[in-house]
């Protein structure tokens, strides 16, 4: 399983960011350049094949002060006690703020629509219907602009943060691996969720809503829309991109209420091994 981190499209997007990206034996390598000091370089969902030797060259050739990677097993892979056991005999320290969701539920595509629809906490399928008896209205859209607004506005003050990287994220992915979902009550936008496709993968990527559309149940109307859209597209697995960790308590304390959210909807719980880092 190719983590859309390691995608094409996905180094495009941080090089649109200013980071530098380096290929380490199929592995997408991002650093950022400090100056003094030297880069700042991390490594996403690399591929099992990455090697420590290899890591030790890129050390050497950029001279990197700090390195974060997430790898990309579960802990249920036969490979999980073994290659966390190398991480930390190397001199990697478990990070206690990932940069990678390292808890997730994953949504398996291949059952029917009523088998999902079903799998679904009552509570759910009870908002699905309000939300359609509320007059919430689902279409996929072009309107990139309408859903920036929603997530702008959702995070006010400090929303005019996130725009350029939406902006990049949207310019690299779309139209072929990413879809934009909105909810509108009478022509108006409410709330949105952009998905991003890779490799039979539908990602969760950024969900938003304003506060009159969570009221009227259109995140979890857009959610049952976006499985239904993702296996369209021939998605094997749906991924909601990160829920509360319990290895992590106070870093991730504020996800539980939205973790709450996407269990609701069903699916397996997925975890990973740990973020790890080391310094120089």
């Amino acid at each position: 399983m190719i983590d859309i981190r390691q995608s094409p499209q996905f180094a495009n997007f941080m090089k649109s960011l200013n980071w530098k990206v380096e290929r380490l034996n199929f592995a997408n390598v991002f650093l950022k350049k400090f100056p003094v000091i030297g880069f700042f370089a991390k490594i996403s969902r690399p591929p099992e094949n990455l090697t420590f030797g290899e890591i030790s060259k890129l050390f050497k050739k950029y001279r990197i002060f700090s390195l974060k990677i997430s790898p990309n097993i579960l802990t249920v892979d036969k490979n999980y006690y073994l290659t966390r056991k190398k991480f930390l005999e190397k001199g990697f320290k478990i990070e206690q703020s990932p940069f990678n969701p390292t808890t997730d539920i994953f949504i398996d595509l291949k059952q029917s629509e009523e088998s999902i629809f079903n799998n679904f906490q009552q509570s759910k399928r009870r908002g699905v219907r309000k939300a359609i008896k509320n007059g919430i209205i689902v279409k996929e859209s072009e309107n990139y602009d309408d859903f920036i607004d929603i997530r702008k506005k959702q995070y006010t003050p400090m929303g005019f943060l996130l725009v350029n990287e939406m902006k990049k994220l949207w310019e690299n992915f779309y139209p072929d691996n990413a879809s934009l979902l909105l909810a509108y009550r009478s022509k108006k936008p409410l709330a949105g969720i952009l998905l991003l496709f890779y490799e039979k993968i539908a990602y969760y990527w950024y969900a938003s809503s304003l506060s009159q559309g969570k009221k009227l149940f259109a995140p979890t109307l857009l959610v049952w829309e976006a499985l239904k859209l993702s296996k369209k597209k021939g998605c094997k697995t749906f991924h909601f991109e990160g829920i509360y960790d319990e290895r992590f308590p106070k870093i991730a304390a504020s996800w539980k209420g939205f973790t709450k959210f996407k269990e609701d909807f069903g699916g397996q719980k997925a975890v990973y091994l740990e973020n790890f880092t080391i310094n120089l």
